[in-house]
């Protein structure tokens, strides 16, 4: 079973990090949440330390939905960034009776990946996470915030970095989003260059049941950079499904 960070919330809510991550990417956001239900956010398979037993978006999508299963939650929302927006856009796809909401952040019905990065990850993982993704992934980052971010990756587990952005490559459902029915609240960054603004707007556009929020002064890690407003955002749409 996924171990997992626990949190309050108005509806059961399982959040999912990105790739190359942990459950402590939630920290800040779970600060700012409160409610009579669970906000669990979980430590995929082999973050941020263990031996990599998924390969494909498909096969962690798989994992939450045992974790979903095994903790005995019923039909919670689950909510996703990049990575993990990934895995909770296929969990509603392939198993819509297991899920009652859907929030996505940072996200993209296909998630390319520059093969530059891919390649960087291959020869000096450390320095292209540190000079090349990082960089990109921030609107703007202070110390305090550079230590949190850092807490929230799994450098313990380099090679999941390399797995993670391949499973990321390999991820496309967008002939597949008229399937999604549940409600969806979708939220991205202003200045979101790792799934740019457009991408949300695209899935906005291709899930008949989605609400669309942009975050003002935030790059791709709006849940580490705007916390409150990220929050703010995830509340009152957990108030709106209990209603």
């Amino acid at each position: 079973m996924l171990t997992a960070t626990s949190g309050s919330a108005a509806r059961d809510t399982v959040f999912i990090h990105g790739a190359g991550g942990n459950g402590a990417f939630w920290k800040r956001t779970l600060a700012h949440m409160s409610g009579a239900a669970r906000a669990l956010a979980v430590d995929l398979p082999g973050h941020p330390s263990g031996e990599i037993s998924c390969k494909t978006i498909a096969d962690y999508s798989e994992a939450v939905r045992a974790y979903i299963e095994e903790a005995r939650l019923a039909k919670p929302v689950v909510c996703g960034h990049s990575m993990g927006s990934a895995i909770a856009l296929r969990l509603v796809i392939d198993h819509p009776d297991a899920v009652g909401g859907l929030i996505l952040v940072g996200a993209g019905a296909k998630m390319g990946v520059d093969p530059a990065i891919v390649e960087g990850l291959r020869s000096e993982p450390m320095r292209t996470i540190e000079k090349v993704i990082t960089p990109m992934s921030y609107f703007k980052i202070d110390l305090g915030m550079g230590r949190e971010a850092r807490a929230a990756l799994s450098f313990a587990n380099l090679p999941v970095f390399l797995n993670d952005y391949l499973a990321c490559d390999g991820f496309d459902v967008r002939n597949r989003l008229r399937e999604v029915t549940v409600k969806t609240l979708i939220v991205c960054g202003d200045d979101d260059r790792m799934t740019p603004p457009k991408w949300s707007r695209y899935l906005n556009e291709n899930i008949s049941s989605s609400t669309l929020e942009f975050v003002a002064g935030a790059g791709h890690m709006a849940p580490l950079e705007k916390p409150e407003e990220v929050a703010r955002l995830i509340q009152a749409f957990l108030g709106g499904l209990s209603r």
